[in-house]
């Protein structure tokens, strides 16, 4: 006899997501992840002017705000004449992106994943009381001093774009304010104090000790033994939790690329992982299919570019407002384990091979990116010039056409914008959580998450602590996706 649960709305993740699914023999045989809200920004920005995109979509989301800045000032730049971007301006644009993308995989896996290793379930487990210890909401050591420390690592973003979320500073050419030598002293300093405190709570070790290693012996071998700091502590618990296999993914990865430099190369590079071998993006295989949305169009599936979809809230068969992006017809997944593993890291690369795409190796490669960033933005502060005008301005061009994409927290976030005589034509968002919590497309396909709810196995199906686990190690956003 098989059960049917349904959650609505999920706790612990952003935004309304309504989840439902089927257990058969203790096992999850089919399963449904819904956007249940509609907001209309893509209808919004109509006929408004290109530019009014910067003062929009980053009020799609208070987590991933700057995110969307980059997007959007990225495809306004698509749109603009010729320019050169001060180069001052994008070290601090990527600056300010790490530092939301490192703060947000921080902050979720303190806050909305690891209050699941307190359930009723692990309560045997040899480091049951470390984890209360540890990781109670809101009371928890570990959590309690992030938290703290999180609210002086957001200076940073006050310090470079003014206020977060929702800043106006980001533009196509740089940012609005340049910075003086007493700003970027502060910077450093704040860096400094966080990734101080990541080193003592998270990893137990100096980063840069920490990023040397690069396999899995290396990474047993340093977390090996009692008293552990978190990351250590995790991958402990995971193992006897059974968190290693738990939640295989679709196994194809899609990344934007993210961070430029000054030689035009990314810090993460762009490309698609077919499961055995890396291949360039090709943007123009994307499309979204709406068969199973609150939506209709003359075709079941297109280019953001030609989308002419309308909402349709009683649609028969539709259960979600979220659409389903596919990359050249398949399912795909997009996040940090998909940014480390198309950006070649050894440890990941590793981890993904003995592993797949579980729960572990998305919640251990959040982490891991997080540490590489706070790492990486040491760099990059060296290179912004006191000197500099951190802006150069654009001129965008009355028609044309042209897309801005990025890496979000939470993966492969694209703006697609059409200009005519001087107006927004479309403008068309696909965020993250859109990839990975899609629902079926017009062929029938389950999104990423749904097909990884599939198969679990569920222990007690009244304390079916697994689903969550799955769930949040997609770290959705569901107001991002309802855009």
């Amino acid at each position: 006899m098989s059960r049917k649960i349904t959650v609505n709305p999920m706790s612990r993740v952003e935004g309304d997501l309504k989840i439902k699914i089927e257990i058969a023999d203790g096992v999850v045989k089919d399963a449904m992840a819904s956007g249940v809200m509609f907001r209309g920004f893509e209808k919004i920005l109509k006929n408004h002017f290109p530019e009014d995109g910067l003062v929009y979509t980053p009020r799609i989301c208070g987590i991933c705000s700057i995110s969307h800045s980059i997007a959007a000032a990225s495809a306004l730049g698509a749109v603009s004449a010729e320019f050169t971007p001060s180069a001052s301006g994008q070290y601090a644009k990527n600056i300010s992106h790490a530092t939301e993308n490192a703060m947000s995989h921080i902050t979720q896996f303190y806050l909305y994943f690891a209050p699941d290793l307190l359930n009723r379930k692990y309560k045997d487990l040899a480091d049951y009381r470390v984890l209360v210890r540890r990781f109670a909401p809101l009371q928890g050591e570990s959590v309690v001093r992030i938290m703290e420390e999180r609210k002086r690592f957001l200076e940073i973003l006050g310090l470079i774009v003014g206020k977060w979320p929702h800043t106006l500073a980001i533009q196509p050419g740089g940012v609005t304010r340049s910075l003086g030598s007493s700003e970027i002293f502060r910077i450093k300093g704040i860096l400094a104090s966080f990734t101080s405190l990541v080193e003592k709570v998270l990893l137990g070790m100096p980063l840069r000790e920490y990023l040397e290693m690069e396999t899995r012996a290396d990474l047993e071998s340093a977390f090996s033994g009692d008293g552990a700091a978190d990351l250590g502590l995790f991958c402990r618990v995971a193992g006897e939790a059974g968190l290693m296999r738990m939640g295989s993914g679709p196994g194809r990865f899609l990344s934007a690329g993210a961070f430029p430099r000054s030689d035009g190369s990314l810090y993460i590079p762009s490309g698609y992982w077919d499961g055995e071998r890396l291949a360039e993006l090709e943007v123009e295989g994307i499309t979204e299919s709406i068969r199973y949305s609150f939506f209709t169009a003359p075709e079941g599936s297109s280019s953001p570019f030609d989308d002419a979809s309308e909402p349709r809230w009683d649609k028969p068969g539709a259960y979600s407002w979220a659409k389903s992006p596919r990359y050249k017809g398949l399912v795909v997944e997009v996040g940090a384990l998909a940014r480390q593993v198309i950006s070649g890291d050894p440890l990941i690369r590793e981890l993904h091979s003995e592993y797949g795409s579980t729960v572990f190796t998305r919640v251990f490669a959040r982490l891991h990116e997080a540490v590489k960033l706070l790492h990486e933005m040491g760099s990059w502060i060296e290179l912004l010039d006191p000197e500099e005008n951190y802006y150069k301005k654009n001129v965008v061009r009355e028609n044309g056409a042209g897309f801005g994409i990025t890496e979000a927290a939470r993966g492969f976030l694209g703006h697609w914008l059409s200009v005519e005589n001087g107006r927004i034509r479309n403008y068309q968002v696909i965020t993250p959580t859109a990839w990975n919590c899609s629902p079926r497309d017009d062929k029938g396909r389950p999104g990423a998450l749904e097909q990884s709810l599939m198969e679990t196995a569920v222990e007690d199906e009244d304390n079916p602590v697994e689903v969550d686990h799955v769930i949040r190690s997609y770290d959705p956003c569901l107001v991002c996706t309802v855009h």
